[in-house]
């Protein structure tokens, strides 16, 4: 399977091309047939580049993508970065799993840090928005509320423009080396009198599917009942969490908890503890103006229930922006936003605390999930049920979900000010102002769980983040020749950030039960101050920038730029530190097609070439000591008794003084054509980048006292080619079908690293049993685990490798089970996958006809690799469809009869017994069994099969598991998004008073047509959304979107 996807990520960008350059050459075959030698002008389209300046996108030298805000708004999701998913060449974006307010993780051509920020920068209007993840801890464990993208209002924005390469995004900074994301939003119109817009959308979330589960063989071991003195059958109560028991028959059983159940499946009761999500959004806008002045308000309101209950998010976005000519000279444009939100109850990315992980990990497929959902808590004694009394071990599932609180409450001010004066005519200047500071209240109500709601906690974190940004660009355009032109800019930057935040927690439970305030603590609470939010604050930026740009004759475009950045995070309080740092690009586009007469069947063609560097600096408190010491949350005891606050560090890494800014070096080349009347249209970049003087931290000897310092070594290389094809395949006055195919392949290399250094280590899973590495020379985000297959290696007498057919095969213990890796000729780590996809694709159509279109997008992800932990502990236990086989013997299992007389089933292991290994065989006698396979000696009449349970505990067990099995290649295809909109002709609204109306039925995540993880495995609920993260711990189950969107204006 693997080499056809390989072989289709080579033919699917030409194949495409071909059908769709035949269905445009029929039609304008019959345009020549009636001798239209009209040809087509170039369409010029205006995109929104580098600090928001305008540009005709044919002259640019780089790769971009303008899509269009109604992408945006009308795609049903709360974060807007979430509707570009699938959308973009070159973007893999992936929504978080934690509820309807989660962050989303992006992408733009793979990795270019191993220990920075991988998230492009995100500007809306000059103002950064910060657009980092929630990751998890190796087992999962952790609560996404989301960054600022889920606050701000997509119904005012404008236009979407992603620069991809880093010519594009060079001007922007230090910030920018991942790319950038930028968002214009609208100004007020001129119209007679204001005008009113009412955009009001309802959707509606479904779980749709989970794993697939086995529903024939419930709770215990083996085909039969264990029965009491009356005959009543009883589930086996020391292995009731297996579902390897007997058949489902409807018949009665006692249950461990001791009630009478039918002996029934429960297909369904993951589904239970899951609701139908509800996302209500309405917003209105005000706009009006003049031939001076415009003005446009808006205020949203949105409310989304997730799927699990008490999931929800609730935003209010207040929007006004406006404009004024005083005159010729001087125009003035302010905006401002207030966006605030209430965050509460993010389902848990993985983990115990995961609904779905726990009916994989502690229930079996008897399981009643909706009795024990009502019947959590102790009606006697308050509290949950426990020990005895919680059998299933499911109650604190329960009551986490139904009891405990975790809400954050947000705040969010930007304001923004533009003066733009025009000098004279050929000379103008801008000065820009803006802030965005961003307040959040995040408190944690633990209800007790011991009789009484005994114990319990409370915490609350509050904090408040500030960002300043003032900008000057002087502009001037010159004509130097008759054919020759130039615009040179000069401008600055200075940013600011800071950030303070403190936390306090109560200690030894709550005095009162159920009241949650600080001071209700049994012991002395704790507390902690923290002045940087690990990335951006404090920090300070100044920059310095210019850029000219040559046009020759509409035909070629010569683009320079150089920025110099001073950054206060690579300073140190003396004046020590490489703090400046310059980086240029040189960029060039060539229109060839107003060079050279062509073929009416040709339109355009253009080839466009860059070179670019971006520096990029480092988090605070890397160089400098300075606030390294805070209160410890513990203290001394004196002898008098005395309580005694300690002070520890306020970070554990060891100040660097030699710190150096990360430099990243790009160099891409791209063809845009098009063909037939503009029918026909593609572009292909190619690009290659090297990041070096990489910041990485490393660890320290324990004498240190820190654990951590952070160095410049390394160089990262990503390669990879970008393909867009659009086309028209047909146009007919009533009917016109658009099509879109993107493709994109990245490669990730670790060149070099630090001297000495093997490895990078970019995440862990399953505790330590799992990392995700980077190793010099090889591709970036392997996956290795120290739990692989164990395989054969023959030694000779000195214990020498040797030469043998048994060689790579795996090699079994004494009793049948596999031997771990890390236990045989000291394998240790194995390489067992990699993250990173081999392609992405995507196919979008939009029918249209008359008033009425059609867009369906799909979606691709081929290649890479996911550890899943559902597939793990679901294997081990029997509760998957996948553990059916080896059963019975129609599903190939070996019928035998163990030493108590009892038939069962079993699994004869592929692989081969280790070196000096002795069994006793059915008659007690020893064998020596090195070195032959399994087959070998059950054909011999030595043992007897693997039992079939047995065979899957110990393949997937905490204890001697074989970690491998559960990692599989990640390839999906999605339907990604489906929306029909019809939009009424004005004369059958004029009656209304409406001047627009268009009405849109809306589909997203509507099914997976190929999903490669075994057992329906949910391919896109991976625990974190951090740049090396590799595996899923339940997740969050399939689920589907539906809504409308009513949108009018008058």
């Amino acid at each position: 399977m693997m080499n056809k996807m390989k072989q289709l990520s080579t033919r699917l960008p030409l194949a495409v091309g071909v059908f769709c350059f035949l269905l445009s050459t029929n039609h304008v075959s019959g345009q020549n047939a009636k001798k239209d030698s009209i040809k087509n002008k170039q369409i010029d389209e205006v995109v929104v580049t580098a600090l928001g300046i305008k540009r005709d996108q044919r002259k640019l030298g780089y790769a971009i993508t303008k899509v269009e805000a109604k992408d945006i708004t009308q795609a049903g999701v709360v974060n807007p970065m979430e509707a570009l998913q699938g959308k973009l060449p070159g973007v893999e974006i992936t929504a978080g799993s934690g509820g309807p307010q989660s962050s989303a993780r992006i992408q733009i051509r793979g990795n270019t840090s191993l220990g920075n920020n991988n998230q492009p920068l995100i500007v809306v209007d000059g103002v950064i928005i910060d657009n980092g993840v929630t990751g998890a801890d190796s087992w999962g464990s952790g609560y996404d509320f989301g960054n600022e993208m889920k606050n701000l209002n997509s119904d005012v924005f404008e236009s979407v423009s992603i620069l991809r390469g880093a010519a594009a995004s060079a001007l922007y900074g230090s910030r920018a080396a991942n790319g950038v994301i930028v968002i214009t939003t609208k100004k007020g119109k001129g119209t007679n009198g204001l005008g009113v817009r009412i955009n009001s959308s309802l959707t509606t979330q479904h779980v749709y599917s989970g794993p697939r589960f086995q529903n024939e063989f419930g709770a215990g071991i083996g085909p039969n009942f264990s029965t009491d003195a009356n005959g009543d059958r009883f589930i086996d109560p020391n292995n009731f969490f297996y579902s390897y028991g007997p058949k489902f028959d409807g018949k009665p059983v006692q249950d461990i908890d001791g009630r009478t159940i039918l002996w029934n499946p429960q297909p369904n009761n993951y589904k239970d503890i899951y609701q139908v999500g509800f996302d209500r959004k309405n917003s209105f806008e005000l706009s009006g103006g003049n031939d001076k002045s415009t003005i446009l308000l808006s205020y949203t309101n949105q409310e989304a229930d997730g799927i699990l209950p008490r999931n929800k998010f609730i935003k209010n976005a207040y929007f006004i922006r406006a404009t004024h000519q005083y005159n010729k000279y001087l125009q003035v444009d302010a905006s401002f936003n207030y966006n605030r939100s209430f965050g509460q109850n993010p389902v848990p990315q993985g983990g115990n605390e995961s609904p779905l992980f726990s009916f994989i990990y502690g229930t079996p497929r008897s399981f009643d999930a909706v009795y024990w959902k009502n019947n959590y808590l102790d009606p006697v004694n308050g509290g949950r049920k426990q020990d005895s009394a919680d059998p299933y071990g499911m109650t604190s599932t329960y009551f986490n979900i139904f009891q405990n609180t975790r809400t954050q409450k947000e705040n969010n001010y930007i304001g923004r000010l533009e003066l733009k004066s025009q000098l004279t005519d050929w000379l103008n200047l801008m000065i820009t102002g803006n802030f965005n500071n961003y307040d959040f209240l995040n408190e944690s109500k633990i209800l007790g769980e011991n009789a009484g709601f005994a114990g319990g906690g409370y915490s609350i974190l509050e904090g408040r983040k500030e960002q300043y940004t003032t900008k000057f660009l002087l502009n001037a355009n010159f004509k130097l020749t008759e054919n020759l032109t130039l615009n040179a800019s000069v401008g600055g930057e200075d940013f600011r950030s800071k950030y303070k935040a403190t936390r306090q927690w109560t200690n030894g439970g709550l005095n009162s039960p159920g009241v949650f305030q600080i001071q209700n603590s049994i012991d002395p609470i704790g507390s902690e101050t923290y002045y940087t939010d690990g990335n951006q604050s404090p920090k300070r930026i100044q920059g310095l920038y210019a850029f000219a740009n040559f046009a020759w004759k509409d035909q070629l475009f010569i683009d320079i730029t150089g920025r110099n950045d001073w950054s206060s995070t690579l300073a140190y309080p003396d004046g020590h530190g490489s703090i400046s740092y310059f980086y240029p690009s040189f960029v060039g586009n060539w229109i060839f097609s107003n060079s050279f007469k062509l073929p009416d069947w040709i339109n355009s063609g253009s080839l466009r070439g860059s070179l670019a560097w971006v520096g990029r600096d480092t988090s605070p408190y890397n160089t400098s000591s300075g606030l390294y010491y805070k209160p410890d949350p513990s203290a001394y005891n004196s002898p008098d008794g005395t309580r005694i606050p300690l002070v520890g560090f306020n970070s554990n890494s060891l100040a660097n003084l030699n710190l150096k800014n990360e430099l990243s070096r790009s160099v891409e080349f791209g063809l845009n054509m098009a063909f037939f009347s503009n029918r026909l249209d593609f572009d292909v970049s190619f690009y290659k980048t090297n990041t070096t003087n990489q910041l990485l931290t490393l660890s320290l000897p324990q004498e240190s006292g820190l654990s951590q310092q952070q160095i410049n070594a390394g160089n990262l290389q990503n390669q990879g080619i970008e393909v867009v094809v659009n086309a028209v395949p047909v146009k007919q006055p009533n009917f016109k079908w658009n099509t879109t195919v993107t493709f994109s392949q990245n490669r990730d290399k670790l060149i070099e690293l630090y001297p000495g250094v093997t490895e990078y280590v970019l995440n862990w899973g399953m505790g330590t049993d799992f990392k995700s590495i980077a190793i010099p020379g090889q591709q970036y985000g392997l996956i290795q685990t120290k739990y692989a297959y164990a395989r054969y290696q023959a030694l000779d007498v000195n214990g020498n490798k040797i030469d043998d057919p048994r060689n790579g095969m795996k090699v079994l213990k004494a009793d049948g089970s596999y031997l771990r890796s890390d236990s045989y000729q000291n394998q240790g780590y194995t390489t067992v996958g990699k993250l990173t996809p081999d392609f992405l694709a995507s196919f979008r159509n939009t029918f249209r006809y008359k008033n009425l279109s059609l867009s369906v997008l799909i979606d691709a992800r081929v290649g890479g690799d996911i550890l899943s932990a559902t597939y793990n502990y679901g294997v081990q236990l029997g509760n998957l469809s996948s553990t059916l086989k080896y059963r019975d013997e129609e599903r190939g299992g070996i019928k035998y009869t163990d030493s108590q007389g009892n038939t069962q089933y079993g699994v004869i292991p592929d692989g081969v017994f280790g070196q000096n290994s002795i069994i006793k065989d059915k008659q007690g006698v020893s064998r020596d069994v090195s070195g032959m396979t399994y087959q070998e000696a059950y054909e011999k009449g030595w043992i007897n099969p693997v039992n079939m349970a047995s065979y899957y505990d110990n393949l997937a067990s905490w204890g001697n598991g074989i970690r491998e099995q559960a990692v599989f290649e990640n390839t999906w295809i999605s339907l990604r998004e489906a929306r029909l909109t019809y939009s009424f002709k004005p004369e059958m609204i004029k009656s209304l008073g409406v001047n627009t109306l268009n009405l849109s039925l809306i589909g997203r995540n509507l099914f997976y047509i190929y999903n490669k993880l075994p057992d329906g495995i949910n391919p896109e609920g991976k625990y974190s959304n951090s740049a090396g993260s590799f595996a899923e711990y339940g997740g969050s189950p399939m689920s589907r979107y539906f809504g409308f969107n009513l949108d009018f204006s008058f």
